[in-house]
């Protein structure tokens, strides 16, 4: 259970937070408001993102680790278009965002990187999770003899 509340909950709440980061740049908000937070937040997704997989890849015995690691990409395609939104200019406060562009480019080429190694490591859980849950006859043969 504490794996699914450390890993499940902390990926969904960040999954909302990007949403809400998202939807957020879609107002006509003011930068000299919200520039400061979109862009912690932004760093702040970055560095939970990658310490979650790290901490995903040190556990890949608990029970529920392949579901996180969906989660976990599906959060990672959330941030990439958040990235994406961002770097092309698809804001209000995309001039402010000017500067900042080449540092979000180049967090976009990390998750990217990330992205694909979070999709083979699914591909080779999902070929671990299917050869361990195949019953050998002789376990088949002691379950059925109750």
């Amino acid at each position: 259970m504490l794996q699914k509340i450390v890993f499940q909950d902390n990926i969904f709440h960040l999954c909302r937070s990007i949403d809400l980061v998202s939807e957020g740049l879609m107002l006509d908000l003011s930068a000299e408001y919200f520039l400061d937070k979109t862009i912690d937040d932004i760093l702040f997704f970055d560095a939970s993102i990658q310490k979650i997989f790290g901490n995903l890849r040190e556990n890949q015995q608990m029970s529920g680790y392949l579901d996180s690691l969906h989660s976990l990409y599906s959060c990672q395609n959330r941030y990439i278009g958040l990235l994406d939104r961002i770097l092309s200019g698809k804001t209000a406060m995309r001039e402010e965002c000017v500067p900042l562009l080449p540092k979000i480019q180049s967090i976009r080429n990390l998750h990217l990187s990330v992205q694909g190694d979070l999709e083979s490591t699914v591909k080779k859980s999902d070929k671990n999770a299917d050869s361990r849950d195949i019953v050998s006859s002789n376990e088949l043969s002691e379950l059925l003899n109750f």
